[in-house]
């Protein structure tokens, strides 16, 4: 039978964040995508999760869902085979960040969700010389507007009030990949070596040119290093 992998997409993302992960996996995976859309605590979400995952499983998160991936390992880490981190984030919100997420949430009811993603997310995602650049802003937005304004309001409490997890990851036993674009403006390079050096054993990978989004901006790139990864 082939091993599990549980894959949490990020912030307003759904399963086709990793679409072309999916397809490279499949293979070799029974591949699960858990999406953080209901709760707005992610300790509390977690718990909740959990229940409905196999017994063991690999586990691979990306942005906010790298930030709910360490969670999953602070709660259940015997069940954890392998993680793979990418392009997120091990600390507290910052202040200023929190002010500003308080004030979108103040407002939420009259503002258009998508206006909103991409004038204070999307846009921000991808380097400006990013190849097929409208194209992949397209993707996130056609991702966006599956989800609604309460799937934001959960995942911004959620971001808004997470605890630093630097702890859990100095604690971390388990095979460890953590990957980054070179040049993603939100979780950047700096936040991935200092990530790395508190794991007891971990590889990180920083893709030259690559902004917040490896899975959709080099999608080959990516599954080359997972595989990689996997197989050794």
């Amino acid at each position: 039978m082939k091993p599990f992998i549980v894959l949490i997409p990020g912030m307003m993302c759904n399963h086709d964040v990793f679409s072309f992960q999916i397809n490279a996996l499949e293979p070799f995976f029974n591949v699960v995508v858990k999406e953080f859309n209901e709760y707005s605590d992610i300790e509390l979400g977690v718990k909740n999760l959990v229940s409905n995952l196999p017994s063991k499983f690999h586990l691979l998160g990306h942005s906010m869902g790298g930030i709910v991936a360490m969670e999953f390992v602070k709660q259940h880490s015997e069940r954890v085979l392998s993680l793979v981190l990418l392009n997120t984030n091990p600390y507290e919100e910052k202040q200023e960040i929190k002010d500003r997420r308080n004030i979108i949430l103040k407002e939420l009811d009259a503002l258009d969700l998508i206006t909103l993603m991409k004038s204070d997310y999307i846009s921000r995602y991808f380097p400006d010389d990013c190849r097929d650049k409208n194209i992949l802003i397209q993707k996130c937005v056609d991702m966006a507007s599956t989800l609604d304004k309460k799937v934001f309001y959960n995942q911004s409490i959620s971001l808004r009030d997470r605890k630093d997890q630097t702890a859990i990851l100095e604690n971390l036993n388990c095979k460890t990949l953590l990957v980054c674009g070179e040049r993603d403006k939100m979780c950047p390079v700096s936040y991935h070596s200092d990530m790395n050096k508190m794991i007891k054993s971990s590889d990180l990978i920083i893709l030259e040119g690559v902004g917040h989004m490896p899975t959709l901006e080099c999608p080959q790139k990516l599954n080359n290093h997972l595989k990689n990864f996997f197989s050794n």
